[in-house]
């Protein structure tokens, strides 16, 4: 073995120093290697966490808003006249003619049902005013389409209320959103809000963040689908998801600057119409 270095070592050195060089540089060899790896890994490491970093940054998604003062006057917009799918904000239609007939009335549950409920199946019947707590505070369409079948030509009455109003982009198919048909523009939107502000009924029970209806044996529990109800000072709210419609949001909110009025339509999804509204609340 030092017969086959010998001819490449130092003329200074003894077999014994050569094998502590060699077996000293080997060493500072692998720990350089070792230093290096490493180095690269951290590196890559913290590309990963900034592409991750930048990947989760909320980018504001909305396709259509409006921000209003109390009295309609526009603050800020961005495609306001645009004709999209609204999803659940259908039923604040729904509920505004409702909202003027017998809350007190005991409405009979179908015992057949297309749509998820959280109407218990042995319920045989819950008050207008019920319904209308499930359809706005926890967005059931059952309880929409229940509230609709109990008004007379109640399609045609939306559409008839909308043309009153002034909404000259909107279109109802039916009550709960679920169609991909009824449409509307924010805009049109801001006229609705504020028609639906002057409903007592409406404003006290959809900025509820939490509400219960106390049945013979049990309750219905439900938690607002507009998380900000429990955080800001809201006076009216509606949700809205569907795939063409995206996530949706009209609120009406006291602010330090005054009261404000918001639609929001057509966000990624039902999680990003939260961060976009809250964009808006924060710039406004």
């Amino acid at each position: 073995m030092l017969a086959h270095y010998g001819k490449r070592q130092r003329p200074d050195l003894t077999p014994v120093d050569f094998i502590l060089h060699l077996f000293y540089n080997t060493k500072m060899k692998h720990l350089i290697l070792a230093v290096c790896a490493a180095t690269m890994l951290i590196g890559n490491v913290e590309a990963r966490g900034n592409r991750t970093r930048i990947a989760s940054i909320p980018v504001f998604s909305a396709k259509s808003y409006i921000v209003a003062s109390e009295d309609g006057t526009i603050l800020k917009e961005q495609d306001s006249d645009t004709i999209r799918p609204i999803a659940s904000i259908s039923k604040l239609m729904v509920a505004l003619l409702a909202s003027e007939q017998d809350l007190t009335e005991s409405l009979v549950i179908p015992t057949k049902r297309q749509v998820h409920s959280s109407i218990p199946y042995k319920v045989a019947s819950l008050t207008r005013y019920e319904l209308l707590t499930l359809a706005l505070v926890r967005s059931d369409n059952f309880a929409a389409q229940i509230l609709c079948t109990n008004l007379p030509n109640c399609v045609e009455r939306m559409n008839g209320k909308a043309k009153e109003i002034g909404m000259a982009s909107t279109h109802y198919e039916e009550p709960t959103g679920l169609d991909k048909g009824n449409v509307s523009t924010a805009h049109d939107l801001l006229k609705l809000l504020m028609v639906a502000s002057l409903s007592s009924t409406i404003k006290d029970i959809s900025h509820l963040p939490k509400a219960e209806i106390t049945l013979y044996r049990k309750s219905i529990k439900m938690n607002n689908t507009n998380p900000l109800t429990s955080r800001l000072d809201i006076i009216l709210s509606k949700t809205g998801f569907t795939n063409p419609a995206g996530g949706c949001l009209v609120m009406i909110m006291n602010s330090a600057v005054g009261q404000r009025i918001y639609v929001l339509l057509g966000s990624r999804n039902g999680h990003t119409r939260i961060p976009d509204m809250m964009k808006l609340v924060n710039e406004t």
